[in-house]
């Protein structure tokens, strides 16, 4: 038989707005992740595109190879990366996307940093409802997890938990 749990009414008040707080963190990591995501395409889209319009070769090859990969810009050699290849991925964001990449950062970078703390943030709901509900053990052991190592199926339960908490189900 569930364990029904009393709560008094500040501690129902406190859930309320915990569940709202929830919405737009929902909604936080649901832009962060798409902007990531947006970002990669992007980050991707113009690393193909110096590839296919250059001649790249293989420094890590006995055969010097040509790197047809976006991805592998890593296997030229280190003269060559600096440049030659970054300054036209400089440009190609520029034609491409009218981004100014002045420093050669990695584009999507600062989006998954965003997506990470949101991903953090929207976590943390189910830490403050287990405190506001004076689980205070079980929310200290949740958030040592979530800012450490958290094992994909502990993340799976947990999302299902902050999921249903949000839809306003029953815990």
């Amino acid at each position: 038989m569930a364990k029904t749990l009393t709560l008094t009414k500040k501690q129902e008040e406190l859930l309320y707005l915990l569940r709202l707080d929830g919405l737009r963190r929902e909604i936080e990591l649901h832009e962060a992740t798409e902007a990531y995501e947006k970002a990669r395409e992007i980050e991707k889209a113009v690393h193909q595109y110096v590839v296919d319009n250059n001649e790249y070769y293989s420094d890590y090859s006995d055969e010097g190879e040509r790197i047809t990969n976006g991805n592998c810009d890593y296997l030229m050699s280190g003269k060559v990366f600096v440049n030659d290849y970054l300054p036209k991925v400089k440009a190609a964001y520029m034609d491409l996307y009218g981004i100014d990449n002045p420093l050669n950062f990695v584009y999507s970078s600062p989006m998954l940093q965003r997506k990470l703390k949101a991903e953090r943030a929207y976590r943390m709901i189910a830490v403050d409802f287990l405190r506001i509900s004076g689980r205070t053990a079980e929310a200290e052991q949740l958030e040592k997890a979530i800012k450490g190592y958290l094992s994909p199926k502990l993340e799976s339960q947990l999302m299902a938990i902050i999921k249903s908490f949000i839809d306003g189900r029953n815990l």
